[in-house]
């Protein structure tokens, strides 16, 4: 019996010191990893840009706030992000790590659709009318031009809002439109300024009225049928009112 109880309080003995000695290996292990992460091999030496055509890699570096030789594991990814989308050609963004010190930044940018005239001013916007960049001047069939719009808000990197929103959504809804009927080379500007009368210029100088153009997909297909006509013809200087659904007129210019 009194040998059991030796047999007992030897292998207590003997657990504890193998606890002990695994828990002291344990904080080791801990301390050496920690350490090994706080040291200079997980410093942020690269950034590496994928997806970018547009915004360069030094614009996008600056708006994600990262700084080298700081610590890779320091960045909150989240933030970083929300940071690159500051850029207002970014639309989508994902940030990761690749150890051991470089951090990879994969974008997707929006793309220029349309130029808005306003106030002496150009605001190059996507399809989703996102302003991207006010300039002061701008290549003539770059872009389609929109005229005659009077904005509430402008600020790139955010939603332009327009005194009549419904107009410019019409707008920009023709230009997709000719798109999708291969008209968009066309189309050199679109002239809101009229009420009720929405009037596009071709790249060839033709005036068309189009009204509120209200079924933007038919009114393409009847200029594009029209246009044929009038090339067929060699005719240009003149006007096409698409302002009646069913009818089509062409007149020349006084």
């Amino acid at each position: 019996m009194e040998a059991n109880k030796k047999d007992k309080r030897a292998r207590r003995r003997r657990f504890r010191n193998m606890f002990s000695l695994i828990l002291l290996i344990g904080v080791f292990l801990l301390w050496g990893f920690y350490a090994l992460l706080e040291s200079d091999l997980f410093n942020l030496k690269y950034v590496e840009l994928y997806g970018n055509s547009i915004a360069s890699y030094e614009e996008v570096l600056e708006a994600s706030r990262l700084i080298l030789h700081r610590n890779l594991f320091k960045y909150d990814l989240n933030m970083v992000e929300e940071q690159v989308l500051q850029h207002p050609y970014i639309k989508e963004v994902t940030a990761s790590r690749k150890l051991p010190n470089k951090l990879l930044i994969n974008v997707q940018e929006r793309e220029e659709y349309a130029i808005i005239s306003y106030m002496g001013s150009y605001v190059y916007i996507d399809h989703e009318l996102v302003a991207l960049k006010i300039a002061d001047s701008y290549i003539a069939q770059e872009l389609p031009l929109i005229t005659g719009v009077e904005l509430q808000s402008l600020k790139t990197g955010e939603v332009l809002r327009a005194i009549n929103q419904e107009i410019l959504q019409n707008t920009i809804q023709l230009l997709a439109a000719a798109a999708v009927s291969d008209m968009i080379d066309v189309v050199a500007e679109i002239d809101t300024s009229e009420e009720g009368n929405i009037k596009l210029l071709t790249i060839d100088g033709i005036e068309v009225h189009l009204g509120k153009a209200e079924d933007p997909v038919y009114s393409m297909l009847v200029l594009k049928e029209v246009l044929v006509k009038l090339y067929t013809s060699n005719r240009r200087n003149v006007i096409i009112d698409l302002r009646y659904e069913g009818t089509s007129t062409v007149r020349d210019r006084d």
